[in-house]
């Protein structure tokens, strides 16, 4: 899948020295409690407490984690359809044998004109499944 460069961020050395100290204060909170909320100042002196939702911590939480490492980011959004291309590139096989995939009825697929759009979250769940089976045959060679 390519990624545009407008929306991959690359982390300055201060922004990540500063998420490191904001994952370390978090990952305190965290321990303690399930539910955070944050609180938001603005200049203007007013205060807000903000309740997040947990999965959106773990993104938070991963976020800062990988800024911490100097990591590049990028956020893409689970409901974003893919071409051919970019979901072949995503599971790291070729493009024909995607299609060949789409057209056995292993994930599914909807044209716009004729071109092929595949779901993100559908590419996702094959790639875990197909990596949990390599994984368990991987295994099976091992113990024998």
């Amino acid at each position: 899948m390519r990624i545009s460069p407008k929306k991959l961020v690359v982390p300055t050395p201060e922004e990540s020295k500063l998420a490191g100290e904001i994952l370390e204060k978090l990952s305190s909170h965290l321990s303690r409690a399930r539910r955070v909320d944050l609180t938001l100042s603005s200049s203007s002196g007013a205060v807000e407490h903000v309740p997040v939702p947990e999965r959106a911590l773990e993104l938070l939480v991963e976020i800062l984690r990988q800024t911490a490492a100097c990591n590049a980011i990028a956020v893409v959004p689970v409901l974003q359809e893919l071409t051919t291309q970019e979901a072949a590139d995503l599971m790291n096989v070729s493009r024909p044998f995607l299609i060949a995939l789409l057209e056995k009825g292993a994930l599914p697929f909807h044209k716009v004109g004729s071109h092929r759009r595949i779901p993100l979250a559908a590419v996702l769940a094959f790639k875990a499944s197909a990596d949990d089976a390599r994984d368990k045959a991987l295994d099976l060679l091992v113990a024998r």
